[in-house]
Parts: C-alpha cells; structure tokens; sequence
C-alpha cells in the first residue's frame, strides 16, 4: 500500500509541474503591485431599482347579505309538549331534539339533574339495557346525543327522513321509560368521580371555572356549582334522579324540535304518535336568587404545586340575557376581548407577550345577571403582569370609549357570522334550543342581527360604565408557592386546594403596592 502512494504522489508532481511549464508560468513566485484598483462597477448594465409600490387602504367591505333566520313553526299537542318545526329540503335529513327547561341544578341537590340526563342515555329505557338502546340507535344510522347545561337538558338524534319514525320511537321510549339501572349508574359515579378527580388536578381552566362560579352565586343557587365535586357525585342516588326526572321532564316542560325535509303537518302527526301518549304534571317552581356582587378586592389562587403555567380570571357580572341593550353588550364585550381584532388579543398577547391566549366572555344564563369573565393563559414568571394586563384594558375602556372602527369591526363580525351559524340544519337545530332555552321569541336572531347593525360608537359608549365598571374579584389557577404574594398586590389572597375539595389552605393578607 505506502508503494503504491508514493508512486501516485510522484505521479501527482510530475502533472502538476508539467501544468505550471505549459501555461508558461515562471519558476518562481512573484510579486504585484502594492495597490489594486477596483472597479466601482463590476461592468453590468442594471435598470433603476423600483421605487416600493405606495400602501393603499383595503377597499370598503360591501353590504353583508341578507340570510334570514329560518321561520319556526309552532304548536302544542293536548298534553302540553311544544312542537318547533323548520322545514329545509337540502336533503332527506331530519334533525331532532328534546329540549327540557331544566338545568344540572334545578330544584334539587347539586348535579342531580346533570347526572339524570346522562342515565337518559346510559341507564336503559323499557325492557331494553343501555347497549340494547344504542345498537337500535345504530341501525338506524344515527347517534343519541345527551348534554346538561345550566338551563337545559337536551336529548338529540339526526336521522334520515325515512328512519324518523324508528327514532322517535326510541326517543319517546327513553324519555317517558328510563329504567335508570342500579349497575349503570353505579359505574357512572364512578366514571364522574375520577373525571372529577382528574379536572381538579391537571385542569387549571377547570378549577379556575368551579370558583367564579360558586363566589358569584350564592349557596343552593342553580347556577352555584359548575363542575361537580367528588363528594357531590356520591351522594346522588337513584332515588333522587327518579324524582328529578318525575318533576322536570314532563310535556308541559319540554319542546320536540323537528328541522329537516318535514312540514309543520306531518311533524305535528308523527309527534303526536310517539309523545302523545307522554302524561306528567305541572313543571316545579325553581328559586334564582340575586347574584352576589364582588364587594371588595379578592384574589382566589387554586394552588396547583409545580405547574409552569397560570390560568388567569376576572370575574365581574354583566346585565342580564334579554336586557334591552344587549346588542350593544356584546359589541363592546367583542372590542375588549372577542376576537384577534379585540384590545386584549393585540395589547397582552400580541404587543406585551404576557399570555398566549386572551379572551372577554359572557356566561350565558337565562335567569338575572351573567358572569363576564376576562381571561389570560401565561407562563407562571408572567402571572401578576399578565393580570395588570387584564386590568388595565378594563379601565381603558373606560377611559378610551370603543373608536368607529373598533364598533364597526365587531359589529361587522357579530352579525355576519350568523350567515357561518346557520350552514347546517343541525346548527339551525341548536339555535331554536338556545332561544328556548333564553326564553328568546321566534323571529329574534334575525332582530338582534338588525340591532348589531345599528349598533354605533354611541351605543357602545352608553353600556360600557355599566358592564365595565362595577366590581370583579380574581381567580387564578397556577403555582401558589410561585405567585401567592405578586399576587398580594391586587387583594387578599385566598389559596385553595382543589385537589381537595377547594379546601382553604392559607390566606395572604393584601400588600401595600397597586
């Protein structure tokens, strides 16, 4: 191998010389001038750069289409149901719910009404079991939807047009028959409990949610509880759901809404042949209470040991769901905090980099005034400046009342995502529940619509003292060990442990510095 380098070495030099005396180069090293001029050119013909074209504006957003809100038609059978029908010929689909005036809490302890309506779907009907309810369901192509909100209860299929009669049978069944099986539920507790167990340890959204809630309404209050506690779930039993369910789904309590390829006569029949039948009493009277008003400044901290991040809260009350002025509430809710084009999105997101998610929303509820809840996500070093954030732009908007522009770029969005809302039968379903459920008449989204439209800078200005400028108290879920006393600075701080039942752990008394 070294013979066979150094042959090819040699043989390299030899080249390489060879090279050096054919160009005619000397055979020894020379030197240059001591300066060489450069050209200030390198020789090639170049156009005149472009001048940058000059920024215009976007053009005027034209006007926005009319989409109408579907017309609803309605009736009553003898028994007292509702019946909602909007007719759509798109397609051979029909869409149905059962929409009861009932919430999780209603009239009873903490959660019965929640747990009841997942029995609806999980606890059997007549002589069938739970998994004999959902095979029917599947062979009819179709899937059963159970959800409890804090107004209502809702049952709800979609089926084809041909399969609505087997579906409603089904409905009717589950509804006027439930056989709320001992087993079912047992294992339904105990699903709910470790998912309770779960939200209160790796939730900060979760338990930040379960204290607004239970400061701002009062004890036995239905809307008191959001998220249900461990012990809450066990002591329901199945004594106290049959009796929630003897009370509250009765026909005087429940709407059948019917959205599809049907008309209002043949929706009216085929209710009439599985619900009309359905007997029960008169709805129960339900006590909502006045909310109760932050009456000084209050920091609750839901310790959550060694968590890098903070969910951060404030909670404030806004007028109620049918207040006369609403149009001009959610505008100006949609300039603080609704969107990407809000204060909060471009100020302490996009500008300070103190959260990276920001939002203001309503908390919608039928009954008496809403919480308002201004929200950041942040990383834990970012905590008190990310709620000074918070703060600041509820006191700006105050003092720097919503521009025409702001109006217009919320109100424009408010009004024109309903065209977006509507592009389904099912999502047009759901609107006709959530009027029920706001005890909202026919014919309003389209009103509203017209008074988001109309809604101007003025308008704007007139709501803001008054859902802006009351008291709040703070929520933040997130390392207490960390951010207990930045904290200190806004209130007294009250630290929690919602790993036990929101337990208090410490109180920290307020700091001098604002």
């Amino acid at each position: 191998m070294k013979r066979s380098y150094s042959i090819h070495a040699r043989a390299m030099l030899v080249v390489a010389a060879s090279l050096a005396t054919a160009c005619g180069g000397p055979n020894v090293a020379t030197s240059g001038p001591e300066k060489v001029d450069l050209p200030a050119s390198d020789g090639l013909a170049r156009g005149k750069k472009p001048a940058a074209p000059a920024r215009q504006s976007p053009p005027p957003s034209g006007a926005a289409k009319e989409s109408p809100f579907p017309s609803v038609a309605r009736s009553k059978l003898a028994n007292g149901l509702g019946v909602a029908v909007v007719t759509s010929r798109a397609l051979p689909i029909v869409q149905v719910r059962l929409f009861v005036r009932a919430g999780a809490s209603y009239g009873g302890p903490a959660g019965v009404g929640e747990m009841t309506a997942q029995m609806l779907k999980d606890g059997g009907a007549g002589a069938m079991s739970s998994n004999d309810v959902l095979r029917k369901v599947e062979t009819l192509g179709s899937d059963l939807s159970v959800r409890s909100s804090t107004d209502g209860t809702v049952v709800g299929m979609a089926l084809t047009k041909d399969k609505l009669d087997g579906g409603l049978a089904i409905l009717s069944q589950i509804v006027r028959e439930p056989r709320f099986d001992a087993g079912e539920l047992k294992k339904l507790k105990a699903r709910s409990i470790d998912e309770a167990e779960d939200a209160a340890r790796s939730s900060g959204n979760w338990t930040a949610n379960h204290i607004v809630w239970s400061e701002l309404y009062p004890d036995k209050h239905p809307y008191a509880t959001h998220g249900l506690l461990p012990s809450q779930i066990a002591k329901i039993d199945a004594a106290q759901i049959r009796d929630w369910h003897r009370r509250f789904v009765v026909p005087k309590n429940a709407t059948l809404i019917l959205a599809g390829d049907l008309d209002e006569a043949t929706a009216k029949d085929v209710a009439e042949r599985h619900f009309g039948a359905w007997k029960g009493g008169e709805p129960p009277k339900v006590d909502f209470p006045a909310p109760k008003a932050p009456d000084k400044a209050r920091v609750f901290l839901a310790h959550r040991p060694k968590s890098v991040q903070s969910d951060v809260l404030v909670a404030m009350l806004a007028p109620e769901r049918r207040a006369e002025r609403w149009a001009a509430v959610r505008v100006a809710n949609q300039v603080l905090g609704g969107g990407v084009a809000s204060r909060l999105f471009t100020d302490v997101r996009e500008q300070r980099s103190l959260a990276y998610r920001t939002s203001a929303q309503v908390l919608e509820v039928t009954h008496g005034e809403q919480p308002l809840v201004l929200y950041a996500g942040t990383e834990s070093s970012k905590t008190a400046e990310a709620l000074r954030g918070l703060l600041e732009n509820v006191e700006r908007m105050r003092t720097s009342p919503p521009s025409a522009q702001e109006t217009e770029t919320a109100r424009r969005y408010l009004s024109d995502i309903f065209a977006i809302r509507m592009e389904t039968i099912g999502s047009i379903a759901e609107m006709v529940v959530t009027a029920d459920e706001l005890g909202l008449p026919d014919g309003y989204w389209d009103a509203y619509r017209k008074q988001l439209r109309e809604t101007d800078a003025k308008d704007v200005d007139a709501v803001v003292p008054t859902l802006f400028g009351g008291k709040h108290f703070i929520v933040v879920a997130g390392d207490a060990d960390v951010i207990g006393n930045d904290l200190a600075r806004f209130g007294e701080v009250t630290v929690l442990d919602p790993e036990k039942e929101f337990r208090v752990v410490k109180t920290i008394p307020p700091a001098n510095a604002k």
